[in-house]
């Protein structure tokens, strides 16, 4: 049975040591995977398992959380509950780690679409006829310059990034390079990028909307 602490509980037997601070990190580990459980549950379009699979996950992002929290919970302000603040940056933690579980099973092709840089975007039917048009006029220029005015590295770097929004770290592990090599791919590609389409009149504010 978890022990119903008071804030500044929490701080104090996490800052101790000895038998109060193990007992705090059970209970805040075994709180925090029933929350996270939960949560991924209702997430199943990032976790899309079940059953003793997604407990696992959870106990796992669990764990990593209370790591994390231990190593930061000087920070807590005491504007909330820290059970609350504590499940902020598990869910947090979490998320990013199933994010990057889902950008390392998709391979580079499947992510550019057999190499039609195109967003998934322009198929929604939600759009206004005035906005689709202009929508597409837009993104029909920028995707025009990405393949004639990019190199095949920048273009990719550019539409996994800044499109699909890919973790860093992970495209620079598919790209086969490092990060530092990755940035200023992306930064010279971006340049570049901007250039030409000030050249045919569309601003890098236009064409960041259209993508949105």
């Amino acid at each position: 049975m978890i022990i119903d602490r008071s804030n500044e509980q929490w701080i104090a037997d996490l800052s101790s040591e000895g038998a109060a601070r193990d007992a705090a990190i059970k209970d805040l580990t075994t709180w925090l995977e029933r929350r996270l459980f939960f949560y991924l549950r209702e997430r199943n379009d990032l976790t899309r398992v079940a059953g003793d699979e997604l407990q696992q996950m959870a106990a796992d992002f669990a764990q990593d959380s209370v790591l994390i929290i231990l190593k930061k919970h000087d920070q807590f302000a005491g504007r909330s509950k820290f059970t609350t603040w504590a499940a902020k940056i598990a869910v947090h933690q979490a998320l990013g780690e199933m994010r990057r579980v889902r950008w390392r099973d998709l391979s580079l092709d499947e992510l550019t679409q057999d190499g039609a840089f195109e967003p998934s975007f322009l198929s929604n039917d939600q759009r206004s006829p005035e906005s689709e048009a202009i929508q597409k006029q837009i993104v029909s220029i920028v995707m025009d310059v990405m393949q004639n005015e990019l190199s095949d590295r920048q273009r990719l770097a550019l539409y996994s990034r800044l499109v699909m929004g890919v973790p860093i770290a992970v495209l620079a592990e598919q790209m086969k390079t490092n990060t530092n090599a990755l940035y200023k791919l992306i930064h010279d590609g971006r340049k570049r990028l901007k250039e030409r389409l000030l050249e045919r009149g569309i601003s890098p504010e236009e064409a960041l909307s259209a993508f949105r």
